[in-house]
């Protein structure tokens, strides 16, 4: 079974109803795809959403994140994001600290990192899939 990890701003597109997205994630719910939650990825997006008291779009949003599989960062997805973060920082490659959290999750489970940021996770040793311009 194919597993994909959905990032933040894949996650938003679908609580917006963007319709290529929605498409790719009906079809991957079809296929009996493994659809993974990271608690980053949940914590990015319902502060975002308190922030702007978007309730429509945090029920939505709940509603969504209880679809699917719930992934924790474990010690080490940290350890992993700390070695990547040294070695990109030194490349002068900087990234930032959740979206190496999302990647280190999505190595350890080998899943596919749904997202629409493929520059920021470029060089990592992850498979990443964009369903915005699938």
């Amino acid at each position: 079974m194919t597993t994909c990890l959905l990032d933040t701003n894949i996650l938003s597109a679908i609580i917006r109803k963007e319709t290529r997205v929605e498409k790719y994630f009906r079809e991957a719910i079809a296929n009996d795809t493994g659809l993974l939650l990271s608690l980053v990825v949940f914590y990015e997006i319902k502060r975002g959403l308190l922030k702007r008291d978007a309730k429509k779009q945090l029920s939505a949003f709940e509603h969504l994140a209880n679809q699917l599989a719930w992934c924790d960062v474990v010690p080490a997805d940290w350890e992993q994001a700390a070695r990547w973060w040294a070695e990109r920082l030194r490349a002068g490659k900087p990234i930032e600290d959740a979206d190496l959290l999302i990647a280190a999750q999505a190595k350890r489970l080998r899943a596919t990192l749904i997202t629409d940021n493929e520059k920021d996770f470029a060089g990592l040793p992850i498979e990443i899939e964009n369903w915005r311009r699938k």
